[in-house]
């Protein structure tokens, strides 16, 4: 069975024993803060928008289902 596993930017390979470095990229950047907190409301306000939109088509097929029964019987 193979076993690999990463550790400290190393890949090691336990049926080899072989080490290998892997290249660690280090950007150093400034984050702003504002900009992170709008990106996570409007995702949570497209996830509310898919909630709202999913509940109404299900309860319009609940409603139009109920409708054809009624017209059945």
């Amino acid at each position: 069975m193979l076993k690999s596993y990463f550790h400290n930017n190393k890949f090691k390979n336990e049926n080899k024993k072989i080490f290998t470095q892997s290249s660690k990229i280090n950007i150093n950047r400034a984050v702003n803060i504002n900009i992170l907190l709008n990106r996570v409301k409007s995702e949570e306000r497209t996830e509310l928008k898919k909630k709202i939109i999913f509940f109404s088509f299900t309860t319009f097929a609940l409603i139009l289902f109920g409708t054809f029964v009624g017209i059945i019987k």
